[in-house]
């Protein structure tokens, strides 16, 4: 979730804030096993925060090994600009029974996880993970508002608010499928990083470093098959809005037939950051990035009025602006994309019962960064590659759509 400002639909408040072989004389060959259930239905509605333009999923989580200890939990939101699975402890049932993450010396792993608006601290916990058809064997996720680790260090919460509840976060978890294996990786194998991954033993928590194995992973990666990245599809979204919206999150890009990328521009993201470049109204925002966890798009700064209190963080022009930018990536690769920016009041007042939108757009204080949060999904199919996976169109990362 990286979203830049939140609000509630109807606007009340604001938060900043992944063979058999034939015989005798048959020649046909080996037989290929039959293709993974890997869609589900992915939704825009009201979820148990309030918040507009949020996409949500069900997930599976069980304890490792187990095929009935298990839990559905509904409304975990869909982020392509994190990596990793985090669960809210107070809608997991204690009967699931997850196991605590440890180091080399036996002390429990915690994270602070860093997000635009907020922080939100628990344990890195292992958990199988089941969507769809598909199935992810005992993965690190995080446990967000564990009460067993209720103080936060100074060094996290001194970061933003804390987003440790469900109202406050919208959702009931967020399920990270971006381009990266892990939520850290390297810098946090490597380095001691406040803010980030700590042991707490009975002493009490400091930041320390983690093996890049025992960090919360994108659970898109790890699954048997269709692990080469994902793809959101939404259909279009009418510019007064609409009250929910139905689309689907696939997994695999070029693995089955529902998953190609066949004329479909892939856009290289940088192997760090996960960005591109944006040029709009003759200006390059050099760190820009795609990311269905924002709930607007996201750029500029007095490009247009602003609105309300009510509404801080968004644009509120007189009437609706169609423009257009050039997307580009670092392979040389580039598109245009046409979008809206309608008056984010008078869209959400008008309509207090809708929760999707495809022209709510904001500020950025951020001069460099055009951040393209759901509303560019609607009516597109977006894949993100995963780093270092083969896809048709190349290796990841990369966006497409």
């Amino acid at each position: 979730m990286s979203a830049a400002a939140m609000f509630l639909a109807p606007a009340v408040a604001v938060a900043f804030a992944l063979a058999g072989c034939g015989g005798g004389g048959d020649n046909n060959g080996p037989t290929p096993p039959p293709p993974t259930d890997n869609t589900v239905a992915a939704v825009v509605d009201a979820g148990p925060g309030g918040y507009v333009n949020l996409l949500f999923v069900s997930v599976t989580v069980c304890a490792p090994g187990a095929s009935t200890n298990c839990q559905t939990i509904d409304h975990v939101q869909v982020d392509t600009g994190s990596n990793g699975l985090r669960i809210f402890s107070s809608v997991l049932s204690p009967a699931v029974s997850l196991q605590q993450q440890r180091d080399a010396n036996g002390n429990p792993i915690v994270e602070c996880t860093q997000f635009a608006d907020g922080v939100s601290w628990g344990p890195v916990k292992i958990a199988d993970v089941r969507i769809a058809g598909e199935l992810a064997s005992s993965v690190p996720i995080q446990v967000i508002g564990d009460p067993a680790f209720a103080t936060i260090p100074a060094s996290c919460s001194n970061l933003g608010p804390p987003e440790n509840d469900v109202p406050t976060f919208g959702a009931n978890g967020l399920l990270g499928v971006g381009f990266f294996l892990q939520d850290c990786g390297a810098p946090c194998a490597q380095l001691t990083i406040p803010g980030t991954y700590y042991i707490c033993p009975a002493s009490g928590c400091q930041p320390a470093r983690i093996a890049v194995g025992l960090q919360v992973q994108n659970p898109a990666a790890l699954f048997a098959a269709d692990n080469n990245g994902v793809i959101i599809r939404l259909p279009s979204v009418p510019a007064a809005g609409a009250a929910t919206v139905t689309g689907s999150l696939v997994f695999g890009i070029g693995t089955q037939s529902n998953n190609s990328v066949s004329g479909f521009a892939a856009l290289g993201v940088d192997a760090t950051t996960g960005n591109l470049v944006t040029v709009f109204n003759n200006k390059t925002y050099s760190s820009s990035y795609v990311d269905a966890g924002s709930n607007g798009t996201f750029f500029g700064t007095g490009l247009f009025p602003n609105c309300s209190a009510s509404f801080d963080g968004f644009y509120c022009p007189p009437t609706a602006q169609n423009l257009t930018a050039i997307m580009r990536g670092n392979n040389g690769t580039q598109n245009a994309v046409n979008f809206s920016v309608g008056n984010a009041e008078q869209l959400v007042t008008a309509n207090p019962n809708f929760y999707a939108f495809n022209n709510l757009a904001g500020s950025n204080p951020d001069t460099a960064t055009f951040a393209w949060g759901l509303p560019f999904f609607y009516g597109r199919s977006v894949f993100t590659a995963i780093e270092g996976r083969s896809t048709p169109a190349g290796v990841g990362p990369y966006v497409a759509f």
